[in-house]
């Protein structure tokens, strides 16, 4: 549908004008000039966005913002809820899918483990605010963490091996591509199969450098976008 397209060049105008919260968009007519399309088009658009909480209108004023994306600020390669708490955000994650089966190849070289070797396959979802922001799908070894529940990856996953499993987190290799959401990641996302995603490959590793996990993530780039900051370590002369 058209409008559907003219609601995510909403989104998108927002976020690339760095608009604030209270800030006016422009009137309808110049939002139907920009797309090409009917004033009809831009208002049944702003009446979805409207029903997201994401603008609002004033009569006779016009529509403004009221609610931008998720975009945290961070230092460091930090996990999804860690990222959410500390910007004050309540997150959770819903398991969709939660079965052990025996690794392929391609898993098995993912987590330096013998092909055949039985693996958990989680399938979850992570909100912030009740907002879909990824699917994730990971693999843990069976072997490593023998006592692993549904329950325990309904929270966080690094809290789970830090405070369940006591083990010492190094950090996490991280891949970032993108790509169109299929069927699944955008129904499950709430977004459209044209829309892009973020693709994420991570490896989180103990300080032995020892493969604990390994998860595919795809993040709703509409809603939830990472800044991150590395500071340089200089050494001194």
């Amino acid at each position: 549908m058209i409008y559907k397209n003219i609601v995510h060049a909403i989104r998108e105008l927002i976020t690339s004008n760095n608009m604030s919260i209270g800030d006016p968009l422009p009137p309808e007519y110049e939002l139907a000039q920009r797309w090409n399309v009917s004033r009809n088009t831009i208002r049944k658009a702003l009446a979805e966005l409207v029903a997201e909480g994401v603008v609002e209108t004033r009569k006779g004023a016009g529509s403004f913002v009221c609610y931008k994306k998720f975009v945290p600020q961070v230092n460091t390669s930090m996990g999804f809820s860690e990222i959410a708490r500390l910007h004050g955000k309540p997150s959770t994650s819903r398991v969709l899918k939660f079965e052990a089966l025996p690794a392929t190849e391609d898993i098995a070289a993912k987590l330096k483990i013998p092909a055949g070797e039985w693996v958990y396959q989680v399938k979850r979802i992570r909100l912030i605010d009740n907002i879909p922001m990824q699917l994730e799908n990971t693999w843990l070894s069976v072997t490593r963490f023998p006592q692993l529940t549904i329950s325990d990856m309904n929270k966080s996953k690094f809290d789970y091996f830090e405070r369940v499993c006591g083990i010492t987190l190094s950090g996490s290799f991280e891949t970032f591509s993108t790509e169109l959401a299929n069927q699944d990641v955008a129904r499950i996302l709430h977004i459209s199969v044209k829309d892009p995603v973020i693709r994420m490959e991570t490896q989180a590793v103990d300080i032995h450098q020892t493969i604990l996990d390994y998860s595919i993530l795809y993040n709703n780039s509409y809603e939830f976008n990472v800044q991150y900051f590395w500071p340089r370590q200089l050494t001194q002369k």
